[in-house]
């Protein structure tokens, strides 16, 4: 029942030895690393980041990186960084007052690859996230994964950009948000280095 595949393989193998060629792995292709200059402490603001979730969607007047780290290298899909400690400032709906706390720390910043329409942009997935929402009535645990890029040509961590992994548990919230809900947080976070003040580059190596 296997011959066909053992076949199939069989040729593809004298192929790739009659053209000189080796077919690369999964894994090498994935361990290209990426650098970043310089390295060290950073902080990072955006104006009016929003929370999205079915039915309502959260204005924040800015949310602030107070402490992160960027490592001068690392792997395509591993951490070249992190985010230590958020702040985030009056989020409201209807009027109504809405705290958001980070709950559990290091946020992971990991480079997924080049974004396929910008030379100078980096795809990155945020892993770790963990928030606690909480005012009138309402009491809520976001808990995942967030995905979008960064801009080497602005400075810019631009999140929200492709749909994340961002869920609701823990709710008790009148029915404005439920269990298992996803959750986006869009907003452009401009990084600067503590060494520095200028925004770091991101580079494939």
């Amino acid at each position: 029942m296997n011959f066909p595949v053992r076949r199939f393989a069989v040729v593809a193998a004298a192929l790739a030895s009659a053209l000189g060629t080796v077919v690369p792995s999964a894994s090498a292709a994935t361990a290209d690393p990426w650098t970043v200059t310089p390295a060290g402490a950073y902080t990072a603001h955006a104006v009016q980041p929003t929370w999205t979730v079915p039915s309502a969607t959260f204005l924040c007047d800015s949310l602030d990186v107070t402490a992160g780290m960027l490592q001068a290298t690392g792997a395509t899909g591993g951490r070249i960084g992190t985010i230590d400690a958020i702040a985030v400032r009056y989020c409201s709906v209807g009027g109504i007052e809405y705290t958001v706390t980070q709950s559990a720390t290091p946020w992971t910043i990991n480079p997924v690859g080049q974004n396929p329409t910008h030379t100078n942009w980096v795809d990155v997935r945020i892993s770790g996230v963990s928030v606690h929402w909480n005012g009138f009535g309402c009491a809520a645990d976001f808990k995942g994964a967030l995905y979008g890029h960064y801009e080497n040509d602005t400075g810019n961590l631009v999140i929200g950009d492709r749909p994340g992994a961002l869920l609701v548990s823990n709710v008790n919230c009148l029915g404005l948000i439920n269990n298992g809900d996803a959750v986006t947080l869009r907003a452009s976070l401009h990084m600067a280095m503590a060494s520095t003040g200028e925004a770091p580059l991101i580079k494939a190596s």
